[in-house]
């Protein structure tokens, strides 16, 4: 099947899509350049972030994870937790990351 122009065409429909200009982000900022993140040596920085609203939830019911990855050596820990609380966070550093 050929559709001759069909990415203009597409892109205008989508332009017109109430639905889609209701949830759009307005134009994007010019994102700055990446800085990598230097660590000199094992466990000395970690990054942590979270899957947020996984849908459907885990068989446990947990709707989110944690995850740390050590930038170094790239190990990675990673649990699911049911809240983004600061206080997961500190006990998810308690119980994998300084023991």
């Amino acid at each position: 099947y050929y559709w001759p122009n069909f990415f203009r065409d597409a892109s205008k429909w989508v332009d017109k899509c109430e639905a889609y200009q209701t949830f759009v982000e307005g134009p994007k900022l010019a994102s700055l350049p990446l800085k990598p993140v230097v660590s000199e040596e094992p466990f000395q920085k970690w990054g942590l972030d979270f899957i947020e609203t996984l849908n459907p939830p885990l068989i446990a019911g947990h709707t989110h994870v944690l995850i740390a990855i050590d930038y170094f050596t790239q190990w990675v820990e990673a649990i699911p937790v049911n809240s983004t609380t600061s206080e997961v966070v500190c006990n998810f550093i308690k119980e994998n990351i300084l023991v």
